[in-house]
């Protein structure tokens, strides 16, 4: 009688040869240089580079091309220790820009590469002369679909090619993650393409893209316009941004029950500005003339029509120190929030007279007009049957003090996806907002904004690790307060 064990002690042997070359032997990628001369599918490369030295960047193969329809992009992968996991940013305001080097997590692909992921970024399916440029979009119908949505479908599948004809392999993860006009971008993701990310980050997500920049934008220009429709808050204005903070900041910090230097309770804190100085001249700091305090006023209540009914949230107290970075500046030097503002209802295909203006928008009669693009560009559809069947997770945050996408929408939009789901919300779907935080890391916080999403994500989906908190620190020398936890919303933050 032959004993079995004879064959099947060598085939073990060799099988668990076999295992451990397969997960322990590094990966060799192909020739950089080889990408020029591939036939790709919707792919054009005009560039196929290896980078060795670049700063604190591992060396990676440096992609850049156009994906068709017209979409521009760079991807970096890397040449050596690719995690095998795929990673996709979205793009700002209007996009328009190839922004690989972007310093924050805002949008940007080197703090993946350097965790060891195959990235790619994109101009959103079109040029532009800076993100707040919208030329681009008007009598474009073809393009406003691919920056609406189609872009993420069509770099995703781009980016795996790459990773395919680089490794031989297809990735074993996928993430998504965007900013702004980027967080919607993801949201997207979630409802229109639910099985093509394991895990999104979705940062301040501008969801209600119509109503935010369609109503609040053009409620902020006419708010800031005097009798003479010249500008009240301007640059000189910034002068008392740090009084104003701290005035705000004395009459609300207690309502979350804490006294701690943050304002977490927005909801209850009324501002009226009844005992400052009125002042003529507004150069002095500790006042504020009746036209800078009334255009405030406008800006914390939010939109109205003629009737008085609430049209869209008004910014959060708290926001005060970001509001000369994103608005006040002047004709000549327009600062980004402005931009959006004035280049959204004239260019995306809202019907609008030739030599239509932002400023020209009427809160009653044109309020029907945005619903012509609605749906496909916002993205608050609440039902993500599709994502949490897939087991996609994901990741919402927004900064509880940004003045150019409210964060109000990221709570209602959460709440409406938590009326579908109940208690299995907590199972793919988590929203934490960051106090005194305001937009996707543009500017400074004075307390805690530093947090690694990807992380986090990354714990969720590999590791069935729930982020029930999220340690947040500071990078501002200047900061009383060093570091803390976020907890998902409903709860608060802590200190």
């Amino acid at each position: 009688m032959i004993r079995a064990d004879i064959f099947l002690n060598p085939f073990m042997k060799w099988l668990q040869l076999l295992v451990l070359f397969y997960f322990v032997t590094p990966l060799i990628a192909n020739d950089c240089n080889n990408f020029l001369n591939l036939n790709l599918e919707k792919i054009v490369v005009t560039e196929a580079t290896l980078i060795k030295d670049d700063g604190d960047l591992p060396s990676f193969c440096k992609v850049r091309g156009v994906i068709n329809p017209d979409i521009g992009f760079e991807a970096r992968l890397p040449d050596k220790n690719w995690n095998g996991k795929f990673f996709q940013a979205g793009c700002g305001g209007f996009c328009g820009l190839i922004e690989p080097d972007r310093s924050s997590h805002s949008n940007a692909i080197n703090h993946a590469l350097r965790k060891g992921y195959a990235a790619i970024t994109t101009n959103g399916g079109h040029q532009g002369k800076h993100l707040g440029d919208a030329a681009w979009a008007k009598n474009n119908p073809a393009a406003r679909k691919v920056y609406a949505f189609t872009v993420i479908k069509f770099t995703y599948d781009a980016g795996h090619q790459l990773i395919k004809r680089f490794y031989n392999q297809k990735p074993n993860y996928s993430y998504f993650s965007g900013c702004s006009n980027g967080g919607r971008l993801a949201a997207k993701a979630a409802q229109i393409y639910p099985n093509l990310f394991d895990g999104i980050i979705s940062g301040c997500p501008i969801l209600n893209l119509t109503e935010n920049a369609g109503i609040f934008g053009p409620w902020l220009l006419q708010s800031n316009l005097n009798d003479k429709k010249n500008e009240i808050l301007t640059f000189k204005f910034n002068a008392k941004l740090v009084w104003l903070e701290r005035y705000v900041l004395n009459k609300c910090d207690g309502f979350d029950g804490s006294y701690d230097g943050v304002i977490q309770n927005v909801n209850e804190c009324n501002l009226t500005f009844d005992d400052i100085k009125i002042c003529d001249q507004s150069t002095k700091i500790e006042c504020l003339s009746l036209e800078e305090r009334n255009t405030l006023l406008k800006l914390y209540a939010g939109p109205s029509n003629a009737a008085g009914e609430k049209l869209f949230y008004g910014i959060n107290p708290g926001s005060e120190r970001y509001l000369g970075y994103w608005y006040f500046g002047s004709k000549e030097r327009p600062r980004p929030g402005t931009l959006l503002a004035d280049g959204f209802l004239p260019n995306f295909g809202f019907n609008f007279e030739k030599n239509f203006k932002a400023v020209d928008f009427n809160f009653d009669s044109h309020l029907e007009k945005l619903k012509l693009q609605s749906d496909l560009l916002n993205a608050t559809n609440p039902d993500l049957k599709k994502f949490f069947e897939s087991n996609g997770k994901l990741l919402m945050w927004a900064g509880l003090a940004d003045p150019l996408v409210l964060p109000q929408q990221t709570v209602d939009y959460y709440k409406n996806v938590r009326n579908l789901f109940g208690d299995n919300t907590d199972k793919f779907f988590k929203l934490f907002l960051v106090p005194g935080m305001g937009h996707c890391w543009e500017m400074e916080s004075r307390i805690p904004d530093q947090m690694s999403m990807l992380t986090v994500i990354e714990n969720w989906v590999e590791k069935n690790i729930s982020p029930d908190f999220i340690p947040i620190k500071s990078l501002n020398m200047k900061s009383e307060v060093k570091d803390g936890f976020l907890r998902p919303f409903p709860l608060m933050a802590e200190y």
